[in-house]
C-alpha cells in the first residue's frame, strides 16, 4: 500500500466518522464495502487503531463508539485540500 492509498483510506474513514458518533463495526463495514481495492479489514484496522486512534485523530466516546476530534477535523481538511490540489495539477498537466 503506497502513501496515496493510505491517504484515501484515512480520508474515507474520517468522512464516515465525521457524520457523528459512529460504531466501529459500521465504520469497518462501510469502509470495506467502498470498492477501494486496498480497503480490507486488515488494512482498515491497521489504519484505524494504528494511526487514527493512536495519534488522536479519532476518540472513543463510548463502548465501540467513535467520534472525530478537532485534530481529526484538521487532518480531514488537509486530505480534502490535497485531493483538490492533486486534481488541479493533473488537469494542468493534461492540458499541456
Amino acid at each position: 500500500m503506497n502513501d496515496q492509498d493510505r491517504d484515501i483510506l484515512r480520508k474515507t474513514i474520517l468522512e464516515l466518522i465525521s457524520k457523528g458518533h459512529v460504531r466501529f463495526t459500521t465504520i469497518e463495514k462501510r469502509c470495506v464495502a467502498s470498492c477501494l481495492p486496498f480497503a480490507t479489514s486488515h488494512t482498515f484496522r491497521h489504519q484505524f487503531y494504528g494511526y487514527l486512534l493512536g495519534q488522536g485523530y479519532v476518540a472513543r466516546v463510548g463502548r465501540g463508539v467513535y467520534a472525530l476530534t478537532e485534530k481529526g477535523e484538521g487532518l480531514l481538511a488537509v486530505l480534502e485540500e490535497g485531493k483538490n490540489e492533486g486534481s488541479e495539477s493533473f488537469d494542468r498537466e493534461a492540458s499541456k
